[in-house]
């Protein structure tokens, strides 16, 4: 007969056998929940490698933009000029009446500038948290006709102009736009965005505007001519020429924007 500590100790064996072995099989299933969660986290990461790989392969280095808009020797500030087969015999010059046309700094110690009153207004439409943005937003990356920061539409403008709308292009256009606003500062961005826009009827540039809708330089600009050019920027058909009605509404419109955001004290 057995005795009842036997009996006892047999049955504390057979609860310790049970509880290891009850132990063993959840740190098996935890050994494994791990292995296939590290994988799956191994997969999504290498699989975001290759997506940023693709998305970063071909963009256009962001050094072109100093060559494109150095104030002397700037690519995009010398006029169109049209030569025979040979390279040797100029036939035409397009647009020749932009032989004038500066390229004007923000800088306000420079002689001339562009006035403060035309940085407040472009800012205040195409971007009023343009002094503490990184360039970007990612709202609107599924709209690809959208550019919603002044660096964005540098971007699209001058670099990425020869590639299809797309939502892989909407990405490129923020990634190209965080870097120029790191390594050139908001300022140089705000700089070269007023010099090489685009207002309408063939005027790139808001000292060729200036010239062309009120016959003076940029950097002569008074606060109701620098609504009307920052509102052209946005909306370059209807500028003065084309749509004179529009162009004026919307110049009211730029200054009633500035007033509320505290701009202008009063609408001249």
């Amino acid at each position: 007969m057995t005795s009842p500590l036997r009996i006892v100790r047999l049955r504390r064996n057979r609860r310790d056998l049970t509880r290891r072995s009850a132990e063993g099989r959840a740190l098996r299933a935890g050994f494994g929940f791990g292995f296939v969660l590290s994988a799956f986290a191994a997969v999504l990461s290498l699989s975001l490698v290759l997506f940023y790989a693709d998305l970063v392969r071909g963009l256009p280095p962001i050094a072109a933009l100093p060559l494109m808009l150095d104030p002397q020797n700037g690519l995009l500030l010398q006029p169109t000029r049209l030569y025979d087969r040979t390279g040797q015999h100029l036939l035409a010059t397009l647009a020749p009446d932009e032989a004038a046309r500066q390229y004007l700094p923000l800088d306000p110690q420079a002689s001339p500038h562009l006035p403060q009153s035309l940085a407040d207004a472009t800012i205040a439409l195409a971007g009023p948290n343009f002094w503490d943005q990184p360039g970007y937003v990612i709202e609107g990356w599924k709209d690809p006709e959208s550019h919603p920061t002044i660096a964005q539409q540098l971007v699209a403008d001058l670099l990425l102009w020869d590639e299809p709308p797309s939502t892989r292009r909407a990405i490129r256009e923020r990634i190209l736009a965080a870097q120029i606003t790191a390594r050139y500062g908001r300022g140089q961005v705000l700089e070269w965005y007023l010099n090489s826009a685009n207002y309408g009827h063939y005027a790139y540039g808001v000292d060729s505007a200036a010239r062309l809708y009120f016959g003076k330089s940029a950097a002569e600009l008074d606060l109701s001519e620098s609504a009307l050019l920052a509102a052209v920027s946005q909306a370059p058909a209807l500028n003065p020429i084309d749509a004179p009605q529009a162009a004026e509404g919307r110049r009211a419109e730029t200054l009633d924007v500035m007033q509320s955001l505290g701009l202008i004290a009063e609408i001249p």
